[in-house]
């Protein structure tokens, strides 16, 4: 990437969709957070992947973050199959249910909508960072996704040198 130099129009690109990606996640991760009163759900700790591959540019953080949304997803789906307390989706009987209940379904819904918009973007935002971490490479400037290379998450994440040797 280019630091002295001004920034490439990839990368203009890559921060304008980060930031539509962090912004995505947070409300993802807000409705998860309260999701989780009414239901287990692993989704606000997913989001942690997704706001630190963002903040670092890491494209295997973001490989993780969508793939384990991708696992919450399929959760959600068994659980709404399994979750459903009447035979056919109809708002009739979404009145039967009762109030937390109903609040949980809406907010699993609203938490799925989001993901599945999310996940496209977590994609070309991976592409993005990955195209972009080979170019470092190219450029002899290191990846940042390789946790001990110089200019890696190590050396970002401010790991003093002499501890580099013990983790690998």
């Amino acid at each position: 990437r280019a630091t002295a130099m001004a920034p490439t129009e990839e990368e203009l690109l890559s921060d304008d969709i980060a930031s539509t990606h962090t912004w995505l996640t947070t409300t993802l991760f807000c409705v998860s957070l309260f999701e989780s009163i009414f239901r287990p759900d692993p989704t606000s700790v997913i989001c942690l992947f997704g706001f630190y591959s963002a903040g670092h540019r890491s494209a295997p953080a973001m490989r993780s973050f969508a793939t384990f949304l991708t696992l919450t997803v399929v959760v959600d789906v068994l659980w709404f199959l399994n979750f459903m307390p009447f035979a056919a989706p109809s708002f009739a009987g979404f009145l039967e249910i009762s109030r937390s209940e109903q609040v949980a379904l809406i907010l699993s819904l609203v938490s799925v909508l989001y993901k599945l918009i999310i996940l496209p973007v977590s994609v070309r935002l991976y592409r993005a960072f990955n195209s972009e971490q080979a170019l470092d490479e190219d450029a002899g400037q290191g990846g940042n996704g390789d946790l001990l290379s110089p200019g890696g998450l190590a050396d970002k994440d401010g790991v003093p040198p002499g501890t580099r040797a013990a983790m690998g």
